[in-house]
């Protein structure tokens, strides 16, 4: 069992109503998210594919939060990608996030992952301290094509 290095209770989120109570934090880093329900049936359906979601609370409050899944590729072997972290802003400073993000690497090492990896936007200068002081690196870029 993985535990956190700051001893919070760092809960996994599973059912309906505990991912809707992450919403307003998942807003926050995607602002395109404008709807409880659609949110939670779009990260039910992640689940099927192996997506996970753990979160910290405070007062009951879903505060900080990181979504994850398992891959296997032949560039990298088998690895654990994060598809988000999010802190709210208004606890921004505590160490949420790497505190999310050094639960999440134990859990790769657990699950014997040869990496971890994660995309980030090119603004979130916050966000990269706290990766590189984690030891990620800037390894490649990431593009898209939008098809609809």
């Amino acid at each position: 069992m993985t535990k956190n290095p700051e001893y919070l209770d760092i809960k996994s989120l599973k059912n309906h109503d505990e991912i809707i109570g992450a919403f307003d934090a998942f807003a926050q880093l995607r602002p395109h998210l404008t709807d409880k329900e659609s949110f939670a049936c779009q990260v039910m359906e992640q689940q099927k594919e192996g997506y996970e979601m753990r979160a910290i609370q405070e007062e009951g409050e879903v505060v900080a939060c990181i979504g994850f899944r398992f891959l296997t590729t032949l560039a990298w072997g088998k690895i654990l990608y994060i598809d988000d972290l999010i802190t709210k802003e208004k606890v921004r400073g505590k160490g949420y996030g790497r505190i999310l993000l050094e639960f999440v690497i134990q859990i790769g090492r657990e699950h014997l992952c040869h990496e971890v990896h994660l995309d980030t936007g090119y603004t979130r200068h916050a966000a990269h301290k706290v990766y590189l002081k984690q030891g990620f690196e800037f390894h490649c870029h990431h593009l898209r094509l939008k098809l609809q």
